[in-house]
């Protein structure tokens, strides 16, 4: 990631002392040196607006020393949103890893008994259906019945038997549903929730990272020989 300076040029000095040993007569001793300054750019890790610029030119600031603060509006709301998803990943962790409550498996198995009470109804409406069909056609090849009866009794038995799928196919996931609630969390989804846990986590832990570096502190003491940015202005 390209980082842009917000804060300032800071001036790290090194002293260098070179001895001189004392002769006699000599008025004291002396000592020749140099100073040599590392200029260090101080960039932000983060981008926004700058809320505020704690240095000016020329301040000396001891390492760790708060330099600017950026706008972590944005960060703080997606923290709270991955704290939420984090807490319902745990929440589903948690029922999958606890199993099924006996209430839910006693509602399930009635929910199953009243699939299965619906489909014998259904069998029961298909039954009459197909018997009337048979009498009408009956009565049609008898020349004692009409084609409109007949052509009613192939509707009522198509209707009644799409019923008797519906309802199959009901009591079929209905059952499902038991045995699931019976046999529990299988181990793949118990390690998938798991899974969705720690991603939250580093989610969070991302986040945090990036709050942090929302103020942004000199990493070497120093002074200051330039401010390269302005409260209001923007790094990137």
């Amino acid at each position: 990631m390209n980082k842009t300076a917000i804060g300032a040029a800071v001036s790290c000095g090194l002293l260098l002392l070179a001895g001189c040993r004392s002769t006699a007569g000599a008025p004291g001793n002396r000592a020749s040196g140099y100073v040599e300054a590392t200029d260090v750019r101080v960039a932000a890790e983060v981008g926004g607006r700058v809320l505020d610029v704690k240095v000016a030119e020329g301040d000396r600031i001891a390492a760790g020393a708060a330099i600017a603060t950026i706008d972590s509006t944005a960060i703080e709301i997606a923290v709270r949103r991955a704290q939420a998803e984090r807490d319902a990943a745990a929440a589903q962790l948690k029922l999958l890893q606890a199993g099924s409550r006996v209430e839910d498996i006693r509602q399930a198995a009635a929910q199953v008994q009243s699939a299965q009470a619906e489909v014998k109804a259904a069998q029961a409406e298909l039954d009459a259906a197909s018997a009337d069909l048979e009498r009408f056609e009956a009565l049609l090849r008898a020349n004692a019945g009409s084609r409109k009866q007949r052509d009613d009794a192939v509707t009522r038995r198509d209707v009644s038997a799409a019923r008797v799928r519906a309802a199959q196919e009901r009591a079929q996931a209905a059952a499902d549903a038991l045995a699931r609630l019976r046999a529990g969390a299988r181990p793949q989804e118990i390690e998938g929730a798991r899974a969705r846990v720690a991603a939250a986590d580093a989610q969070i832990a991302s986040l945090q990272k990036n709050l942090a570096d929302a103020v942004l502190k000199a990493p070497v003491g120093g002074l200051v020989t330039s401010k390269l940015i302005d409260r209001g202005r923007r790094s990137s």
